[in-house]
């Protein structure tokens, strides 16, 4: 399976970059579409799930000052869910407090709720980036219509008589164009193994990301023609705490010893 990395809407990737290529679904969508990949045994159903990513955004809107939250943020894990007034570490925990099997299976079983929060997380900053870039298109359309309306013609363009409205910044906080979504996509890698068939290849032409791994040194070589990739496509095989740019194993953390295969293709984008 060829699965979009790190974004999980088809929106945010290049169209016609790679036929059959699928988007992974962490349970928020009602009736997941073909090209669309949801996990047979997800530990939160969408109820769950959407309560969850509810009191998130409840607690986020605590903050009138961004700096607080990246305080909470630059914590640990653990005290990040203590501070907030919900307790979503206590949510998560509970549902594992009665669940038969021994501590191992128990662990398993709570990091892969951890994993699919992450992702929760991940798709829904997707939806509301997607709703400030389709605001700001909106309001881009509604200042070229009045430079229409205006009459402004490529003299007055051309001389700079006049400001062309279309071109100017709106207030949504600027201009949004052609920017990628800072996404934690080191966590996103991280997640994705408690879900994913080991024979998943994860597919990236998000050229920052892939100067990130040419920066750390990860060899890359062709990708075999059966997987269906562009010309120039290339692969590599390692455990996800690699790619997340860790630099040792980590403990505590099985997921991230998993192996994945993650593909670039770097020219999509140029």
């Amino acid at each position: 399976m060829l699965l979009s990395f790190p974004y999980m809407h088809p929106e945010l990737f290049p169209a016609d970059a790679v036929s059959e290529i699928r988007f992974f679904d962490p349970g928020m969508q009602d009736e997941p579409g073909e090209n669309v990949f949801r996990p047979d045994a997800l530990p939160m159903d969408k109820k769950t799930a959407t309560a969850l990513i509810n009191d998130c955004i409840n607690f986020g809107e605590q903050f009138k000052d961004p700096s607080e939250m990246a305080y909470y943020g630059a914590m640990t894990t653990d005290e990040f869910y203590e501070g907030s007034s919900m307790s979503i570490q206590a949510q998560l925990s509970q549902r594992f407090a009665d669940t038969q099997g021994g501590k191992e299976e128990r662990e398993l079983n709570e990091a892969a709720s951890r994993a699919q929060f992450i992702l929760l997380l991940a798709w829904t900053f997707e939806e509301k980036m997607m709703e400030v870039q389709g605001l700001e298109k909106g309001v881009k359309n509604s200042w070229k219509s009045m430079d229409e309306t205006l009459g402004v013609d490529d003299e007055d363009r051309m001389n700079e008589r006049i400001v062309d409205l279309s071109n100017a910044e709106s207030h949504t906080g600027g201009k949004s164009d052609e920017q990628t979504i800072p996404l934690p996509w080191q966590r996103i890698i991280e997640a994705l193994p408690a879900f994913v068939p080991q024979d998943t290849v994860l597919v990236c032409t998000d050229n920052d990301i892939i100067a990130t791994w040419n920066d750390l040194e990860i060899k890359f070589s062709a990708a075999d023609a059966k997987l269906g990739l562009p010309e120039g496509a290339q692969t590599a095989r390692l455990p996800v705490w690699q790619f997340a740019g860790r630099r040792k194993e980590p403990t505590g953390l099985p997921l991230a010893l998993k192996q994945l295969t993650v593909a670039i293709i770097d020219s999509v984008q140029e």
